[in-house]
């Protein structure tokens, strides 16, 4: 879990898998979940093989360790608000420590807690599709409980439900016509007040296995009139298959109008396989959607990491590494930038970047204006120049016919 706060990158909690030939793995214990908080310095240029790491553990270290949560950032930048995830006991490796799907990281003090809320809280879950808005809104959608939850029926949820971080209210705007059941599903929010839900898993009934949900069937909802439809994506190159995954991510370009998608595995658990194209780009600018796929060298092959945009880059973290030979259990410590203006993969993060087309293009369309302003200011001052001085003509020549005209 990762949530950029200025130019600090946190991440939160994390996990790593447990053999299946230990002797301390078992159904309800898989995982060696981790309760660390620690960030990336982005303040200054570094590169990826010298990471500027800040380790908080001491002084903030999590309640309980805890994975596939959602952490983000609210209330100016003050608190992160941690939504669902597994909840481990350090000591007892237990799941379940508590029965809260909201708690609450204070920045400043650097104290987690739990916050009096309004309304009846969303039931813990994990696995959610949750993202915030611009005025402190958390919409949390879908998820999922099964045995690391604390339930003997593997459930995937079609609910909705919203949280104000600023009135602490709780608000179910689940409907009479939802869409897909769905959990490991990305929620990108955009500059319209729409959010993109893509990929993950669906479910028929409590009980039954899940299955994949097809790359080009996008959950839409509309954060302003309330209201969900489904959008479909074409693939501008019809040789090339989207293949359906979970543990992608989707991140929104500068742009505005391109999610990046990278990584994912076709399968889940300990499997790990690798989801193909590994990178991927889709263009929401018009309808149908377009999926684009370009060839893109060196790009990850992570499934559950964290993608976070910062200035033109996205910055991917940890996650674990999927295999195309069979299951993997290996996991990541790596992080890798990407120079949004032109998806290529970088060694160097520089905390100004340098002028790429982007920002020229950006730059032109600044300084465009003006200098037609400027233009035009110099046409005006310039007509009443010329204007002046055939005035000052036509009257002395007047002045001068006056004076020969005889009396």
């Amino acid at each position: 879990m990762a949530t950029l706060i200025d130019d600090k990158l946190y991440f939160f909690g994390g996990s790593r898998p447990i053999p299946m030939t230990s002797p301390v793995w078992n159904l309800t214990h898989q995982y060696n979940l981790s309760d660390e908080v620690f960030y990336l310095d982005l303040s200054s240029s570094f590169t990826v093989d010298l990471l500027p790491f800040k380790d908080l553990s001491d002084t903030s270290r999590m309640p309980f360790g805890c994975e596939k949560g959602t952490t983000v950032k609210g209330n100016g930048g003050i608190r992160v608000f941690l939504v669902g995830g597994v909840q481990q006991n350090m000591v007892t490796s237990g799941y379940n420590t508590t029965n809260s799907i909201l708690w609450v990281y204070n920045v400043n003090s650097q104290e987690w807690g739990l916050s009096q809320t309004v309304g009846t809280q969303l039931p813990r879950r994990r696995s959610t599709a949750t993202i915030i808005d611009q005025s402190g809104v958390i919409y949390i959608f879908g998820g999922r409980v099964e045995l690391d939850m604390g339930s003997n029926v593997f459930t995937i949820f079609d609910d909705f439900f919203t949280f104000n971080t600023l009135s602490l209210t709780w608000m179910n705007l689940s409907s009479t016509n939802p869409p897909y059941k769905r959990s490991h599903s990305t929620a990108t929010l955009m500059p319209d007040g729409t959010i993109i839900y893509i990929g993950g898993v669906t479910q028929e009934a409590p009980g039954q296995n899940s299955t994949r949900i097809l790359m080009n069937e996008i959950n839409v909802f509309d954060t302003k009139k309330l209201t969900w439809s489904m959008k479909y994506a074409n693939n501008h190159d019809p040789t090339i298959n989207i293949d359906p995954r979970v543990g992608h991510t989707a991140v929104l370009a500068p742009d505005n109008h391109t999610i990046v998608i990278l990584g994912g595995t076709q399968s889940y658990g300990l499997n790990q396989t690798t989801a193909y194209p590994i990178f991927v780009l889709l263009d929401v600018k018009s309808e149908p959607f377009q999926y684009l796929s370009p060839q893109t060298s060196g790009s990850p092959k992570v499934s559950f990491h964290t993608a976070t945009v910062y200035q033109n880059y996205m910055i991917v973290a940890f996650g674990n590494i999927t295999s195309d030979l069979g299951p993997s259990n290996e996991t990541s410590a790596d992080i890798y930038i990407m120079n949004l203006s032109n998806y290529t993969w970088i060694t160097q993060f520089e905390k100004n970047p340098p002028f790429t087309s982007s920002n020229n293009t950006k730059l032109a369309i600044i300084i465009c204006p003006i200098v037609g302003f400027i233009i035009l200011i110099i046409v005006i001052i310039g007509g009443y120049k010329y204007y002046e001085k055939k005035r000052k003509e036509k009257t002395l020549t007047r002045n001068n016919t006056d004076r020969e005209t005889p009396e």
